[in-house]
């Protein structure tokens, strides 16, 4: 599995987005999650699909809800076809006061992740359609964009907010967390997976990445490996294999030189982990050399 940053930019002057989205069963990439700096709420219009976050598998249908917090990294396998999304993007800051100690209230479930969390809410939750009535009039808003429409969806992002972490309290009996001491310790992970997603050619050791999240290198490994399913020198073999038959595809240098200069020093070994991981190399056009 690869982590990548999603590059889904917010208005700048209003950082709140809302779109109905159709994710189709084609565009399928078990081994490529994502994850941003903003919170998500996902309502599932059509179609169904199973969601991974955390490490978790998550079977969705239509009138169900799934919340990403921040640095939550996460992946979605559409089944049949296609799905009809609609999704509320925002950063916290929106209705977060940092004067406030009540605001805080309004984000935990998005800082949040106590042993029994679900990032998914049912259908057959009583909350799930009011839920989406107000994120239809949020849309609604920033379709018009009339005068005082930031207030008006700011109010609604409330009201959503507030309707989840009443679901949420009903759930866990151990809800109660401090937001800005939650938030501190995802950034934690998001600087290291940045850390290796820019430096996965060069010796990246456990240690030094481990260090970057202000973690113990065997609790960082634990850590990490529940978050992405894959083992820290796991995660960098395939950044650099994913590299590797990315450019053998799309340039004429030998395979050799490629697998040289994204991190693999013994070519026994990368034609061995190549084939484990992703198969054969692929054929290319006549008259290219594939060896050195």
């Amino acid at each position: 599995m690869v982590i990548c940053k999603d590059t889904t930019e917010l208005p700048e002057e209003f950082p709140v987005l809302i779109r109905k989205i159709t994710l189709s069963e084609r565009d399928n990439d078990p081994d490529r999650f994502h994850y941003h700096d903003f919170c998500e709420i996902t309502y599932v219009i059509s179609g169904v699909a199973n969601y991974y976050i955390n490490g978790t598998e998550y079977g969705v249908e239509p009138g169900d809800i799934i919340i990403f917090n921040q640095v939550e990294p996460h992946g979605w396998i559409v089944q049949g076809g296609v799905m009809e999304v609609l999704v509320l993007t925002f950063v916290p800051e929106i209705v977060a006061d940092p004067a406030s100690p009540y605001d805080d209230e309004y984000l935990k479930p998005f800082f949040y992740l106590g042993s029994h969390f679900k990032n998914l809410i049912s259908s057959s939750d009583k909350r799930t359609k009011e839920i989406y009535e107000t994120m239809d009039e949020i849309s609604r808003e920033a379709r018009r964009r009339e005068k005082g429409f930031e207030g008006m969806i700011r109010a609604d992002i409330l009201r959503i907010l507030t309707l989840l972490v009443r679901h949420y309290e009903r759930e866990n009996s151990e809800f109660d967390i401090s937001l800005n001491e939650k938030k501190r310790s995802m950034k934690r992970l998001e600087q290291a997976i940045y850390y290796i997603n820019s430096h996965y050619t060069e010796h990246v050791t456990l240690e030094e990445v481990a260090s970057l999240a202000y973690m113990s290198p065997n609790y960082f490994s634990s850590y990490f490996k529940n978050v992405t399913s894959r083992g820290f020198s796991d995660y960098i073999t395939m950044l650099r294999l994913n590299r590797v038959r990315e450019l053998f595809l799309t340039t004429d240098r030998t395979v050799s030189s490629i697998a040289m200069e994204c991190g693999f020093r013994n070519m026994s070994n990368f034609y061995r982990l190549y084939k484990k991981h992703i198969g054969e190399l692929p054929q290319r056009r006549a008259g290219t050399e594939r060896n050195a």
